[in-house]
């Protein structure tokens, strides 16, 4: 997927910072992210919190490894994630890691055979808070790639902007090239600033969305690739569709708040059924109390098996990958719910700084 002679140029430093802005869960922004703790048996014994250093282990520590124990040594640690590990397990978890990578894998390939080994110990020797080992599946690369080239074609650029609330810049951008199965460019609004003042841009966007995606699309077909899929979207309108109900890219879709142009077909699909899906959601929570327990059960598993039948006919866009990431999403995006992470139905204001640099 990515190319290891992947060319990165016109690289916009506030750019990707506005990237880590916007992915990185609200509660980790605010405290130092995580902490590692190195355990004898069920005892912490070191105590290391990233960007600070090592720590003494805090008097008191809840020795307890289930998922309370380990969120009151969270909150004790001041941070927002914990990972504890036997110190048993890292020799072991070395050796098998080591043991599977290759020089020419794929970085991500890499990444997934560090991620199922880890999960091999998960409690087993390693421990989580928040407990995403348990969540996070560990796919084999190869599904991942095959499902990458079925839905995203060869040649074509792919690319997403996020708009500053105020709309006076670009928050975050970034264009892909993908050719013979990789991803073999990498580049931000940067690249084309010379034609298209991302201020501009963004102004023109609210005024004439159609335009200004219009000369943006073509640019990036001059420069780079014909686009297959495009994605521009308002910054408060990212934040709503993290932390909202499965339906609210669709709303804000119908709100043009976001849009995406060109959208290939399976994607227009998801969109569609993720709508009618909640829709039929909320009408049947409102009816459900005049129904027997019974029949709701079994209009549930009905559901359920359809869902299991487009996968495993292969009709689903997602079925190679032996997991739907949109049901990934709903159980993830608990992470994201914070006070102040989500503007509600109107524009939050603007965490980012005017654009005043690039690198």
């Amino acid at each position: 997927m990515l190319s290891p002679d992947v060319d990165l140029a016109d690289l916009d430093a506030r750019h990707w910072a506005g990237w880590w802005d916007l992915l990185v869960p609200p509660q980790v922004l605010a405290r130092p992210p995580w902490a590692l703790v190195v355990l004898d048996g069920q005892v912490p014994v070191h105590v290391v919190v990233s960007g600070l250093g090592a720590r003494a282990v805090p008097a008191g520590a809840p020795d307890a490894l289930d998922p309370k124990g380990l969120a009151a040594l969270a909150e004790t640690l001041g941070v927002a994630a914990v990972v504890a590990i036997e110190r048993r397990v890292l020799g072991e978890l070395s050796r098998t890691i080591e043991s599977s990578l290759a020089f020419d894998q794929d970085p991500l390939e890499q990444g997934l055979v560090a991620l199922r080994a880890v999960k091999q110990y998960a409690s087993r020797g390693i421990w989580t808070h928040p407990p995403l080992l348990d969540v996070v599946p560990a796919p084999a690369f190869e599904p991942i790639q095959r499902t990458f080239d079925r839905l995203v074609p060869d040649d074509t650029a792919l690319l997403a902007y996020v708009l500053a609330d105020d709309r006076t810049h670009v928050h975050a951008s970034v264009i892909a090239v993908k050719q013979r199965g990789d991803i073999t460019r990498i580049a931000t609004h940067r690249s084309l600033a010379d034609v298209i003042d991302e201020a501009h841009f963004a102004r023109a966007w609210g005024r004439d969305g159609g335009k200004a995606m219009k000369q943006l699309l073509s640019l990036v077909e001059t420069r780079y690739a014909k686009p297959s899929i495009a994605i521009v979207l308002e910054r408060a309108a990212w934040l709503r569709i993290m932390t909202g109900p499965t339906d609210q890219l669709a709303r804000e879709l119908d709100g043009k708040h976001v849009v995406i142009d060109p959208a290939p077909a399976w994607l227009l699909g998801l969109l569609g059924g993720a709508a009618v899906a909640a829709v039929a959601s909320r009408a049947m929570s409102t009816l459900a109390g005049f129904l027997p327990r019974r029949t709701r059960d079994a209009a549930s598993a009905l559901a359920g098996r359809a869902k299991d039948a487009m996968m495993e006919s292969g009709t689903h866009p997602f079925a190679l990958l032996g997991f739907d990431p949109l049901e990934l999403w709903a159980r993830l995006r608990v992470f994201y719910a914070s006070s102040g992470a989500s503007p509600g139905p109107g524009r939050a204001p603007s965490r980012n700084a005017p654009p005043s640099s690039r690198s």
